[in-house]
């Protein structure tokens, strides 16, 4: 699949096709906390081309360390702004306007860990999120390759869509679970297994099917998920300043949490509160769990939200920051010849982007009721793999269960869009540092295991 050009992209048009002659208006594009005053009290950016632009620059003050605003990403919503492939709606289905089709220049970006991390290891770019919509879902995607089911959810919860398959306008458009027949819940919502007490009265119920840390244990694997914030989420009783530094500090959010969603690891029952002790750990023991050398062989780790880069809440800066103190533990720990850290965002943040998504139901990728959502950025280092490399080769969030299925020659999940998917286990085999591997056919590819498979 060719890139287009930023130079020839797609002109964006409104819902009935019709091209913009400026793009809408970005309303209050700025109104993050951590920006200044001045910032914040900006209401729109008005009269902008239509098309692509720089966010750094684009008024007096606004650099690379300026929190935009958060821009929707639903399922559907997000559907129709790909347009079949056109990426030509993206300003008419988002609630900023014109910021949608904002990015960061090169100048802004090559100073900063971001790009460092980039050059020091493997860049793939032609990686996409693996479902429509925001992290919730992708978070799903990330450990089963799968959408959490919602049976017989009450139509209050359902999306609703016109005759071309986009959300009605209204909050239940795109709504919490995929419109009639399916069953599927595809926008965020809390699980019954938080047990808090604030998680709401619309929970989603306990899910049971396989993710990779079930195939993980039963292959004898050791395994964990960490998460920053985690120890004090799943504090009883919080008071009020531990309630103001998990939401206002750390900015935790439960639905990045996937396993948790799962019977497996219920806090209601005796069995599933000690697989959560076993599985589910913070930040902290993360640290020490890399600088003690008893890092399991296959570790997720999820930043705190003020640290995840996410539009409306997080800066850029900051969170690469935290990425790179991590990756230097790594380099420095006993494991420092043998890991591999692969980074890689759980979505597209409402952002537009000029390269089409493959669709799940071509021959390549084979049937699923899904298809990959906008291309997100993913970067694989490890001293086992070359360094500044572009990949172009075709990938999603399931690419990281492909091979962590490969590694450990697990029993596959039921999963056709993990099993479909090439494998970046080719990426350790080569012994020479070329500047950019194409695009190949690896189904058949018969690897050595890296060190860390072990």
């Amino acid at each position: 699949m060719a890139s287009r050009d930023l130079g020839a992209h797609a002109k964006q048009s409104d819902k009935k096709g019709k091209p913009y002659e400026y793009l809408p208006p970005a309303k209050d594009p700025f109104t993050g906390a951590d920006n200044p005053t001045s910032l914040r009290a900006v209401e729109a950016l008005v009269g902008l081309p239509n098309g692509p632009f720089r966010i750094d620059g684009v008024l007096p003050g606004v650099s690379i360390a300026t929190v935009v605003r958060d821009l929707r990403h639903r399922f559907y919503t997000h559907r129709a702004q790909i347009h079949g492939g056109e990426m030509d709606q993206y300003a008419a289905w988002s609630d900023a306007g014109a910021l949608v089709m904002g990015h960061y220049s090169k100048e802004a970006l090559e100073s900063t860990p971001l790009w460092r991390l980039a050059h020091k290891g493997v860049l793939m770019d032609h990686f996409f999120q693996g479902a429509f919509g925001g992290s919730f879902l992708n978070h799903f995607w990330l450990i089963c390759g799968c959408s959490p089911a919602w049976p017989d959810a009450h139509d209050d919860l359902r999306s609703h869509l016109d005759e071309n398959g986009a959300p009605i306008e209204g909050p239940k458009g795109d709504n919490i679970v995929t419109a009639r027949p399916d069953d599927w819940a595809v926008n965020t919502v809390q699980s019954i297994f938080f047990n808090d007490g604030k998680q709401g009265e619309i929970l989603l119920p306990g899910q049971n099917a396989p993710t990779i840390g079930d195939m993980l244990t039963a292959k004898g694997v050791d395994w964990r998920w960490y998460a920053g914030g985690w120890d004090l989420a799943i504090t009883q009783k919080r008071n009020v300043e531990q309630d103001d530094m998990l939401l206002n500090v750390f900015r935790f959010q439960w639905h990045h949490q996937p396993f948790a969603y799962f019977e497996r690891f219920s806090p209601d029952t005796e069995k599933g509160r000690a697989e959560r002790n076993l599985h589910l750990k913070g930040e902290a023991a993360l640290e020490e769990d890399i600088v003690n050398d008893k890092l399991p062989p296959v570790a997720f780790y999820k930043p705190t939200g003020n640290l995840n880069e996410h539009p409306g809440y997080a800066g850029i800066i900051s969170g690469a920051e935290h990425i790179e103190r991590i990756l230097h533990l790594l380099e420095q720990s006993p494991s420092k010849n043998s890991f591999a850290m692969i980074i890689v965002y759980d979505e597209y943040g409402g952002f537009w982007d000029h390269v089409p998504p493959p669709k799940a139901s071509s021959v390549k990728w084979k049937a699923d009721a899904f298809d990959p959502g906008s291309r997100i950025p993913a970067i694989l280092i490890s001293p086992l793999a070359p360094k500044d490399v572009v990949d172009s080769t075709q990938y999603d969030t399931t690419a990281v269960i492909k091979l962590i299925q490969d590694c450990f020659h697990l029993d596959h999940l039921p999963s056709c869009r993990v099993n479909a998917q090439s494998s970046m286990a080719k990426l350790f085999t080569s012994g020479a540092s070329p500047t950019h591997v194409g695009e190949l056919d690896v189904s058949e590819h018969q690897f050595e295991p890296p060190k860390f498979c072990k």
